[in-house]
C-alpha cells in the first residue's frame, strides 16, 4: 500500500497518540488541518484499505481486530465471557457478539456488548499483545457470574474441563471471593469438588455461600435435584 505524504501523516499521528478508533475531528485537531482536508485523506485511505469505517462516524486502522476496536470504543473495559473463552481456545463456539466487562454503563454498539459490573468486580485483566483481556482464571469467574453470556453452564463446564490443568486453583478461589457473589462461590465450589480439588481449597468458598437455594444454571428452568452442600438446584440436564 503506497501512501502519499499526507496519508502517511495520518498513520503517524494515530500511532503517536495510540488511537485505535478515531473520528475526522481527531485529524482536524491533531494534524491542524481543515475538515475538508481530513475527509479527503479519510476517503483516500478507505480506498487503499488503510482504514475502515466503524459505524457512521468512527474509523479504525484496517487491520485492527474486533477485540482491539471494541476495547477502544468504550474504556475502561476488557474482553471476557464467551469471547475470551473462544480467544483462549477453550470454546470452539464463536459468539455473534463480542463481550467486554466494564465498570461504566454504555449501550451495545453493533456486535460489541459491554456488560456492566460494580467497580470491585473490575479486576484480573492483562494486556495480551494488543488485546486487553481477562486472565484465564478471571474469565471463569466472570462466566460464573453471567452464564447467559457464555452459552450456559454446559458450555462453561466444557471450557472448564479444557482449561482445568492450566488454571491456578487458589487464584480462582481468591478471585471468586473478591467478587463477593454467593452464586459464583456456589457454582465454582461445585465445579471444583466434581474434579476432586482438595478440601483446603474448597473451604473458603463453602464458608461464603450464604443461605437459600439458587439455580446452578440461571438460563434454564427451576428443576432437578438439590445439591444441599452448595445450595444449588442442579438444573443442568447433562447432570
Amino acid at each position: 500500500m503506497q501512501l502519499s505524504k499526507k496519508e502517511y501523516d495520518v498513520f503517524e499521528m494515530l500511532k503517536k497518540n495510540n488511537l485505535v478508533v478515531f473520528k475526522a475531528e481527531d485529524l482536524v485537531r491533531l494534524l491542524r488541518i481543515t475538515k475538508s482536508d481530513a475527509y479527503n485523506r479519510i476517503k483516500a485511505l478507505k480506498i487503499k484499505k488503510g482504514i475502515k469505517a466503524i459505524g457512521k462516524q468512527r474509523l479504525a486502522l484496517y487491520d485492527s481486530s474486533e477485540m482491539e476496536i471494541g476495547a477502544a470504543l468504550h474504556s475502561p473495559s476488557y474482553l471476557s465471557l464467551w469471547s475470551a473463552l473462544n480467544y483462549y481456545g477453550y470454546s470452539d463456539q464463536m459468539p455473534r457478539e463480542v463481550y467486554f466487562i466494564s465498570p461504566k454503563y454504555t449501550k451495545q454498539f453493533g456486535r460489541f456488548r459491554y456488560i456492566f459490573v460494580a467497580k470491585h468486580k473490575f479486576f484480573g485483566y492483562v494486556l495480551d499483545g494488543k488485546v486487553v483481556i481477562a486472565e484465564k482464571e478471571k474469565v471463569f469467574i466472570d462466566s460464573l457470574l453471567f452464564p447467559k453470556y457464555c452459552g450456559g453452564m454446559a458450555e462453561i463446564e466444557k471450557c472448564f474441563t479444557a482449561a482445568f490443568s492450566n488454571l491456578d486453583k487458589k487464584k480462582l478461589v481468591d478471585f471468586a471471593l473478591k467478587v463477593k457473589n454467593k452464586a459464583v462461590n456456589r457454582r465454582l465450589g461445585c465445579l471444583l469438588e466434581k474434579r476432586n480439588v482438595s478440601k483446603n481449597i474448597l473451604t473458603p468458598l463453602h464458608k461464603n455461600i450464604g443461605k437459600g437455594y439458587e439455580l446452578y444454571d440461571p438460563t434454564l428452568k427451576k428443576e432437578g435435584q438439590l445439591n444441599k452442600k452448595w445450595l444449588l438446584y442442579m438444573n443442568d440436564k447433562q447432570r
